[in-house]
């Protein structure tokens, strides 16, 4: 009974009323590329800052592996999670490109509420 234009349509309304789900959603998304790969990093210097002070060469070598593995996971938790995101951007409708853009850069995404106001 409802046609295509009535999904188009909805899909525009949908982003809008999610908005700030989205905007959530996108935090989150940010905080897992951004500051867990800083965070696996931190904490592998500080496990090689404390083996160095205690001047033990296998402790030295235990922590370095230890910061080597924590730098790839790093690396993958960013990739992974940026691979993702481009495969959602491609494997996606375009009606619902807007909806990804308050994932993609939440901190830039305004809400209705903001839009109405500034008179845009």
């Amino acid at each position: 009974m409802f046609g295509l234009n009535y999904l188009l349509a909805s899909a525009s309304e949908l982003c809008s009323d999610l908005q700030p789900i989205l905007k959530l959603v996108g935090i989150i998304v940010w905080g897992i590329k951004v500051i867990v790969p800083i965070l696996l990093i931190v904490i592998g210097m500080l496990d090689l800052a404390k083996a160095v002070t205690e001047k033990s060469d296998d402790k030295i070598k235990e922590a370095q592996n230890k910061l080597i593995k924590r730098a790839i996971t790093a690396v993958l938790v960013f990739l992974v999670v940026s691979l993702v995101g481009i495969l959602m951007e491609l494997i996606g409708a375009t009606d619902y490109k807007d909806c990804m853009k308050c994932i993609n850069k939440p901190f830039s995404c305004r809400s209705i509420s903001d839009i109405n106001s500034s008179g845009r």
